[in-house]
């Protein structure tokens, strides 16, 4: 579970570094404006998400469960997003580019590492 959280901490600092140095470079205009609370709000709801995933022992309720967190995910994440748009329209493309990105990144790391750790569970002695 160390390793998930240092493997998550480093691509955020990863990806967020990756976006300031294309700012800085003037690949993009700015930075997007929820820049920083895009970053901290994924890194904790895919920490917490991955925590309560990989404490399940049970192969049938981590899937069902696997399956509600998704869905709860989709929901806050939509709210979020709307937020988002609604907060600051001009940039809001930008937003959710870079939320978009962090989404995808975050939830393939978190995908890996319960894959292994269900693989192993599943592997016969």
């Amino acid at each position: 579970m160390i390793r998930f959280g240092i493997a998550l901490l480093v691509l955020a600092s990863l990806l967020a570094g990756m976006t300031w140095m294309a700012h800085v470079q003037l690949w993009i205009e700015h930075l997007p404006s929820f820049f920083y609370q895009t970053s901290v709000f994924l890194v904790f709801s895919t920490t917490v998400i991955f925590v309560y995933l990989y404490k399940i022992d049970k192969p049938a309720f981590f899937t069902q469960l696997y399956l509600l967190t998704m869905v709860v995910k989709l929901i806050a994440y939509g709210a979020y997003v709307l937020i988002m748009i609604l907060e600051d329209k001009e940039g809001a493309m930008m937003n959710v580019v870079f939320f978009m990105i962090l989404y995808f990144a975050f939830t393939a790391l978190e995908i890996a590492f319960l894959y292994g750790k269900i693989t192993c569970q599943n592997r016969p002695e």
